[in-house]
């Protein structure tokens, strides 16, 4: 809820920008590309011994999900704001801005916020790692309680009923969705900028662009004054940390999750491609509000019934991985291919070109923005996973995010500049994902003679 009532107005006032547009929009959406973890580390770098106070660490975490999220929120309603045309004929009719906004523009939003509100409150009901990392066991969620109870107390039984809870919760955030008719929008939509003012909407954003300017500065500060200094920092990712804390060396475990991401990216966006022609409506986005930890649990306890050698391999968390990953791909695909020319898909069909020629010479170069700000974004969640790997990821499979999370859990300023530098390589990474996808511009073909 917070997240709504800050992102909407931002999202006005987003849709007023010009030149500025593509810069603001980078800064709003970085949070939501980085790993929760990393925002909880983030956070706790800065306000470090506060969070101790309980009352502290639950209002920490509240904003932190709404940094996280706020962005995301903005960009779909900038995306989804009506044709400017309707606007004036409402305005000529009579209708005060307020009424245009309440009786106009709001009712044919509703869908497009509601399913990016349903994406919202399921990741936030899945924050596993930012809980751990802010709460440090002073706040519990239904997806900490699940890891007590199944890691710590090997109480099995209350693990699953606290799943059947979060299961309860998914289904309830479903209902109320399919109630105000979610649809997905187009994230990387163009529109021309507003005449509108937005003033609410522009105090609340410069307050957001400013604060998440502030937490990830602190990151980069970190990087260059923790321990010995940026370049031993550097250098020191190829060895284990502080009296060789770590199983394997970070870059080792940055490999790892490379190997990982290149299988998650390659199921997810092929599994939401061949979704987004069906009929599947909201049911796609469930995996979302399936904790990674219960997916990472299950399949470690499947794991036994698999053969020898993949049971306990490192095979079975990109597996994980692409299940969850899904629901991000498919939201970004699929309103974009919806939003496809279906008149030069049948002239195509008409002509007498097959499915795979309409899919190769049409639907894919078409598309190419969004997907790939498909796979940059579902890579970016792979990268960054967290839950399921501290079930399916262990020894020299350990992934990068582990390895930075055991680095900040650990004193030390050697191990607190290795976790701030490898935490900065995250930031310039999402930055340069949304930079490039924004940038991005592809035009559609106007006919179908060379398909």
């Amino acid at each position: 809820m917070v997240t709504l009532l800050l992102g909407y107005p931002v999202g006005l006032w987003l849709a007023t920008l010009r030149r500025s547009r593509k810069l603001v929009t980078s800064v709003l959406l970085v949070p939501f590309l980085l790993p929760a973890f990393l925002i909880g580390l983030s956070f706790r770098s800065l306000l470090g011994e506060v969070l101790d106070d309980s009352r502290v660490a639950a209002v920490a975490v509240i904003g932190a999900h709404a940094l996280m999220n706020t962005g995301f929120v903005a960009v779909i309603t900038a995306a989804s704001l009506v044709p400017r045309d309707q606007v004036d004929a409402a305005s000529l009719d009579g209708a005060r801005p307020g009424q245009i906004r309440r009786l106009v523009e709001l009712p044919q939003q509703l869908p497009a916020l509601s399913a990016a509100g349903l994406l919202v409150a399921l990741y936030s009901a899945t924050s596993f790692g930012l809980i751990v990392t802010l709460g440090q066991g002073s706040i519990h969620t239904l997806e900490t309680g699940i890891a007590v109870a199944a890691l710590q107390v090997l109480d099995l039984r209350t693990a699953g009923v606290l799943a059947g809870l979060q299961s309860i919760l998914t289904v309830a955030f479903f209902l109320i969705s399919a109630r105000l008719g979610a649809r997905p929008t187009v994230l990387f939509g163009d529109s021309p900028p507003r005449p509108d003012r937005a003033p609410v909407g522009m105090a609340i954003g410069v307050i957001v662009v400013g604060f998440i300017v502030w937490l990830l500065g602190g990151v980069f500060y970190r990087a260059f004054t923790a321990g010995p200094g940026l370049v031993e920092n550097i250098g020191n990712l190829a060895g284990r940390g502080a009296r060789d804390i770590l199983n394997l060396s970070v870059v080792d475990a940055l490999g790892n999750s490379l190997r990982n991401l290149l299988i998650a990216v390659t199921l997810s966006m092929l599994l939401a491609w061949w979704l987004s022609s069906k009929r599947v409506g909201l049911a796609v986005l469930a995996p979302v509000g399936i904790s990674p930890v219960v997916l990472g649990l299950g399949a470690l306890v499947l794991s036994g019934y698999l053969p020898p050698g993949i049971a306990g391999s490192w095979v079975l968390l990109p597996l994980v991985q692409a299940v969850f990953l899904l629901p991000l791909a498919f939201q970004i695909i699929s309103p974009a291919r919806k939003s496809l020319s279906g008149e030069l898909v049948d002239a195509a069909r008409i002509d007498g070109a097959s499915s795979v020629q309409i899919a190769g010479f049409i639907e894919l170069p078409s598309l190419a923005r969004p997907l790939v700000a498909a796979a940059a974004v579902v890579s970016l969640g792979s990268l960054g996973e967290f839950g399921a790997a501290r079930f399916l990821a262990y020894g020299s499979d350990q992934t990068l995010p582990l390895v930075m999370f055991r680095l900040m859990a650990r004193p030390g300023g050697e191990n607190l500049g290795m976790a701030m530098v490898a935490a900065s390589a995250f930031i310039v990474v999402a930055m340069a994902v949304v930079w490039v996808v924004s940038s991005t511009r592809v035009e559609p073909r106007e006919s179908v003679s060379d398909a």
